[in-house]
């Protein structure tokens, strides 16, 4: 329920089979006070607030089947805050997203003092949270607040108190189950195989804080640009030239999820493989070969250094050192018996000989 100066607009979920919608419709009352029957759920109905209707407002809910009332009925309650002309804290509204953490958001008018400072408090059972994390538009006559890493049980109702420090009086409430009013995270994994003829997109569902079946999960996606609703995982994709696709979830009423689409993923692309042109293979193959060549190799040569350069550049005798043996055999020969025997010029045409040689 929002409730915005005098209206009341209500909205609702149905936990009525999709079979049993037909036969189902919904009596409205105002306090109590019978204000009108409507048929199916989802719609919107705004009701009219006479001037001395006492605060909180309470609005209840009841099925009919069959022109037969439920004895039961769904209420709600908020106590619209008037602390001076224009001055009003309007409605209260909470989300559920990223798995374990809340949002609320409430908005206030204009005039409300900028000193201003609320209290938000999560109650279920004696689970009591304070939220710590406050922000103001003053702009946009806005409040927000976020629960984070939060060990509730998700199918059971909390109740939501924002009311101003300092003051017990003035209170807005938000009754609810976390489950109904989950924005689920993006599906995960989403993986393309390409077969012969399409291509086959699967996802894993999103994570959540409790246990669910995946048949809980409705799923929709849009491909280049078009919304397809209720697509089965896995899910086949014709392939085409140029093609993007993303996937989000909801949940199913019957399971007592929330019913509107949570987030994107990211896009992937799903268009067909691109063909590798064989000329160029058959091109590029002489070069690949001659470069392995070229490299096998500079390694071998690299490692084989030091024997292809005897090989091929054998080590030439320096001048300085044949000379140098040649004068050590002149002197020998002085002190060789034989010396004596030769004369001068016999023995100098031996050493001539012996440098020649």
């Amino acid at each position: 329920m929002t409730i915005k100066k005098k209206e009341a607009i209500v909205t609702w979920d149905c936990d009525v089979p999709r079979e049993k919608l037909s036969d189902v419709s919904y009596a409205i009352y105002l306090h109590w006070e019978y204000e009108m029957e409507v048929k199916g759920c989802g719609k919107e109905i705004v009701l009219i607030l006479p001037d001395d209707l006492p605060t909180p407002i309470c609005v209840q809910v009841a099925p009919v089947l069959h022109d037969k009332n439920c004895p039961n009925a769904s209420e709600i309650c908020l106590n619209p805050v008037y602390t001076g002309r224009n001055e009003m804290e309007e409605n209260i509204q909470c989300i559920t997203y990223n798995i374990s953490s809340i949002k609320c958001t409430w908005t206030f008018a204009k005039n409300l003092p900028h000193e201003t400072n609320f209290s938000l408090t999560l109650i279920q059972d004696a689970t009591i949270i304070h939220c710590q994390q406050y922000a103001y538009d003053m702009e946009m006559r806005t409040g927000y607040c976020s629960f984070h890493d939060l060990t509730i049980n998700y199918f059971e109702n909390v109740l939501v108190m924002l009311s101003k420090k300092g003051s017990e009086d003035h209170v807005l409430k938000d009754y609810f189950k976390p489950a109904d009013k989950e924005l689920f995270n993006p599906p995960r994994n989403l993986t393309l195989t390409y077969l012969e003829d399409n291509v086959l997109l699967s996802w894993k569902p999103p994570h959540t804080q409790y246990d669910v079946s995946e048949s809980c999960f409705i799923y929709q996606m849009e491909k280049n640009k078009e919304l397809t609703s209720d697509v089965s995982n896995p899910h086949f994709i014709n392939i085409e030239t140029k093609c993007s696709v993303r996937i989000r979830v909801k949940g199913e009423n019957i399971c007592g999820m929330n019913e509107n689409w949570g987030q994107w993923s990211e896009e992937i692309s799903c268009g067909a493989p691109q063909e590798v042109d064989k000329t160029l293979i058959i091109f590029w193959i002489p070069f690949l070969v001659l470069s392995c060549f070229l490299i096998t190799s500079t390694i071998i040569i690299s490692l084989q250094y030091q024997r292809i350069s005897k090989l091929f550049f054998p080590r030439i005798p320096q001048p300085k050192i044949f000379l140098d043996e040649t004068q050590d055999y002149k002197t020998n020969t002085r002190s060789d018996p034989l010396f004596h025997i030769l004369s001068t010029s016999e023995t100098e045409d031996f050493i001539t000989l012996q440098e020649n040689n």
